[in-house]
């Protein structure tokens, strides 16, 4: 009962979001005021899904919000250069407790694994790639319950320009 009653305040956030013209987290609900931390997700049917954070982008991944069968690619935000889109195949994650994100898991994207080994300070950051990410999300939010195996692939569809 409460974890419905979780999903349906996310879903009026959301909602409410939209309609008073800002874009949202499509798993949270969170309005997306920190462009550095999110991405997107392109299904085959023509949608796109828009995160606030890595971890969100994730955990949409891991609970089959986007199923992986639909999903025809993925894109980050280059912590570096919020407004260019890296494809998750290029794609290189820091876990850096220094830098928080929007929800908490201090997840961020990066263009250049050497940028993302210098972006923490004091160098306590730990390099991730996809499955690492899934593998830190699934454990800190879902306790472990999820498969990450069945969700680690990336999928490779034609190139598109970044914008």
């Amino acid at each position: 009962m409460l974890a419905l009653a979780a999903l349906l305040l996310i879903a009026g956030g959301a909602r409410a979001a939209v309609e008073a013209g800002q874009p949202a987290c499509d798993y949270c609900g969170m309005i997306l005021e920190h462009p550095e931390f999110g991405g997107e997700i392109d299904t085959h049917a023509g949608q796109r899904k828009i995160y606030d954070t890595v971890e969100c982008m994730a955990a949409a991944v891991l609970t089959d919000s986007v199923r992986q069968r639909d999903i025809r690619a993925i894109r980050l935000a280059d912590h570096d250069a919020p407004h260019s889109k890296v494809p998750l195949e290029r794609t290189v994650f820091l876990h850096c407790r220094a830098i928080e994100s929007p929800m908490g898991m201090s997840l961020l994207a990066f263009s250049k694994r050497a940028r993302a080994e210098q972006a923490c300070p004091h160098q306590v950051g730990r390099v991730l790639d996809w499955r690492g990410v899934l593998a830190l999300v699934d454990s800190t939010w879902f306790q472990g319950k999820l498969s990450v195996e069945r969700h680690a692939t990336i999928p490779h569809a034609k190139s598109r320009p970044t914008q």
